[in-house]
């Protein structure tokens, strides 16, 4: 609405900014080395406030996210330094061609160099400067305001809100503006009005569904790679990169994405019921640690079953160049794909000869499934000369998703079908008992179904290497290898389709479940129950979402949104659309009925519903006057004091779930690409009930 006019009162983001301090601080006043509250001093003094050497906001460029996550932190106190037990790991398996080949200025990128630029689908240099400021890191409770050397800020006040700092830490992000145009804007009392009345759009929000959700303190949502924003996707490379950052210090830092990966290499449950159950798990731990970095990241599924229907597949790479210049069969998603972007083509200028740098310009921006295919696209050697280190880093800064030691099959030598096809999910997902689909107990163990098929893809994802003569090269890539499988990016979205179908097939056979409930799964402190509801563990899957924001202190009788424009891979594939109505307050008016359409823009209580493909649902609301003094049936906050472990207050406001699936389905083979849900609020008498419905959100989900 950034084309409504302002409010002369609304409140800046850098007035709001200091709220959420002040509030904070509370009555308490620490010095803060003489500076007292210093996000009240001028804004320019407030930008170079250092706090026993502390920077508290980072300069514009500070943005380096590996450099800033290391200093002072691990055994090392830099990521300059390794230790033996570092560089014997590494030799194990080179990030390049022989070690021979190497020379001075030929070193692997690290986050020792200087700061990076972002490259397009890569994260924007801007989002790194919150998360390098003091501030941020204080309000979060990081190193060093983790009690190590400094408390978390503020310093004798309360805990800052995660979603506070996330709005805190997106203002530094901005440039640490006075005024600007995102501020929070006073929306007219007429547009207000307009706006409950239907007779204005709420515009698809910009924020993603899991901002909303984390604000919410909702379920977050597990969405197909595919359906990802480029903002999704951009949050999640940088948080896979910032977990990289600690690589170095793997073995003692859970913050590492390699301490992780070496989880699955010492831990993995294979080839009995526990496959599902353990690795249920160790995703959720995974995608918790994600969230440390940014609360927004999930982790996304990669639906393998999409990208081709009945295709031989070879498990060896492609070797010539002819089928890779005509046609990169793109069996896995692009977003784990490698490129060149023209980032990468400046920091290389000068740096390899002009001849390579020529064919890899001839390249730029095309899309390629392995390291190997783009070499061949380019018509380069692999193994030849020092410079492919180079490359080779640069390739995994343009997407933190790539994998150097991953060869996907390809399409060349037809040898044997080694990809699940779309019947073959159908089929396992028929199968009626657990034993049979996930495995049996130790008593009784083999591989089930469904590990059956996920075995096809992890062959296939990693493949043979082309260059695994060379010496230091890997005979096959990471995903081949259970040791070290969990190294490659893909391996997490490989994953988190397979627990995604056996979520699917719980609610096909509910009540199906392994045989022991009770059976921990190491090496964590949980038992297989805990994990049978993915719901418990804070997040749902599904393809795709719109979002459509409303005003909570505003009833809505009649309710129009703008239309989503839906990928057409979307509509053609999806097992169910729904609208869902979030966070629906108790109405003192009394019940209501609440009208659901979609593409029905001028929707009234005299539109018809019987035989009109527009029509979704009704759904009625159940509630009456308040008893009780002031404030009785006011909206509970969403927090609770520690140890308040009374049951859910009655108050607290629900959600609408309705099914879209029928409706959706006519209006597309109707020709419609583009849809609106439209809501009209009646009476129990059928006539327009303005004060029944108050609510935050609404939004069209699709789901696989």
């Amino acid at each position: 609405m950034s084309d409504q006019p302002q409010d002369d009162k609304a409140q800046s983001r850098y007035q709001l900014v200091k709220e959420i301090l002040n509030e904070a601080q509370g009555d308490a006043h620490p010095s803060y080395q003489g500076h007292g509250k210093f996000w009240e001093l001028p804004l320019e003094e407030f930008l170079q406030v250092t706090i026993y050497g502390v920077r508290m906001i980072a300069t514009a460029g500070e943005e380096d996210v590996c450099r800033d996550a290391m200093v002072g932190s691990g055994p090392g106190g830099s990521c300059c330094e390794s230790t033996p037990e570092i560089e014997k790991e590494s030799s194990s398996r080179s990030s390049g061609p022989p070690a021979s080949a190497t020379s001075e200025g030929s070193a692997e990128h690290s986050c020792c160099g200087p700061p990076e630029a972002a490259a397009p689908g890569a994260l924007e240099p801007s989002r790194g400067r919150g998360a390098a400021s003091g501030l941020i890191k204080g309000l979060k409770g990081q190193f060093p305001f983790d009690g190590t050397q400094f408390p978390r800020l503020p310093w004798g006040g309360k805990q800052v809100s995660s979603s506070d700092i996330l709005f805190i830490e997106s203002w530094i992000d901005d440039g640490c503006p006075a005024k600007d145009e995102k501020a929070t804007v006073e929306v007219s009392q007429p547009l207000k009005m307009a706006l409950a009345q239907g007779l204005e759009e709420h515009p698809v929000s910009t924020k993603s569904i899991n901002e909303f959700r984390f604000e919410a303190g909702r379920t977050k949502a597990r969405k197909n790679i595919e359906c990802l924003t480029p903002d999704e996707l951009d949050r999640l490379r940088h948080v896979i990169r910032v977990m990289r950052c600690y690589d170095p210090y793997h073995q003692y830092d859970k913050r590492s994405f390699r301490y992780w990966a070496n989880i699955h290499a010492n831990n993995c449950q294979h080839g009995w019921e526990q496959f599902l159950t353990w690795h249920r798990l160790y995703l959720y731990y995974f995608e918790q640690q994600m969230q440390d970095v940014d609360p927004t990241v999930t982790l996304p599924y990669w639906d393998w079953p999409i990208y081709r229907e009945n295709v031989l597949i070879s498990i060896k790479d492609m070797d010539e160049k002819s089928h890779v210049k005509s046609k990169d069969n793109g069996m896995i998603p692009e977003a784990y794909q490698c490129w060149v972007d023209q980032t990468m083509l400046t920091n290389l200028k000068g740096k390899i000869p002009d001849d390579y740098w020529n064919k890899l310009s001839a390249i730029k921006d095309q899309k390629f499934n392995s390291g190997n295919r783009l070499y061949i696209g380019a018509d380069l050697t692999y193994g030849q000369r020092i410079w492919d280190i180079q490359i080779m880093a640069e390739l995994q800064r343009v997407n933190q998703l790539w994998d150097q030691y991953r060869w996907p099959g390809g399409n060349y030598d037809l040898i044997f079908e080694a990809y699940p096809t779309p019947e073959d999910v159908e089929r396992i997902l028929k199968i009626p008992s657990f034993f049979n689909f996930g495995s049996g107990p130790n008593s009784n163990h083999f591989f089930g179904a469904v590990e059956n098929i996920h075995n096809l893809i992890h062959n296939f994802s990693g493949g043979l290497n082309p260059n695994g003569q060379l010496p230091g090269e890997p005979a096959s890539g990471d995903m081949v290898s259970p040791g070290t499988t969990a190294r490659d990016p893909i391996f997490w979205g490989h994953h988190s389709n397979v627990d995604r179908l056996w979520a699917e097939w719980q609610k096909l056979h509910p009540g199906a479940d392994p045989d022991d409930p009770n059976d921990i799964l190491a090496p964590w402190p949980n038992s297989v129950k805990d994990v049978l509801t993915i719901s418990d563990l804070g997040y749902e899957y599904m393809k795709s979402a719109y979002l459509f924001e409303t005003d909570p202190t505003v009833p809505i009788a009649r309710f129009k949104s703008a239309k989503a424009a839906v990928h057409p891979a979307v509509l053609a594939k999806h097992s169910r659309a729904e609208v869902r109505l979030h966070k629906v307050q108790y109405s003192v008016a009394g019940g209501a009925f609440i009208r659901v359409f979609v593409n029905e823009p001028d929707a009234s209580a005299s539109t018809p519903t019987r035989g009109n493909d527009h029509f979704l649902a009704q759904v009625a609301t159940f509630s009456g006057d308040c008893v009780g003094g002031p404030g009785h049936c006011d909206v509970p906050p969403e927090s609770r004091r520690k140890y308040d472990n009374r049951p859910r207050r009655r108050k607290t406001p629900g959600d609408f779930r309705i099914d879209a699936t029928e409706a959706i389905s006519k209006l597309s083979e109707q020709g419609e690409t583009e849809f609106q849900v439209n809501l009209v609020v009646l009476d129990i008498d059928g006539t327009p009930k303005p004060n029944a419905l108050w609510m935050d959100a609404v939004s069209l989900i699709f789901k696989d």
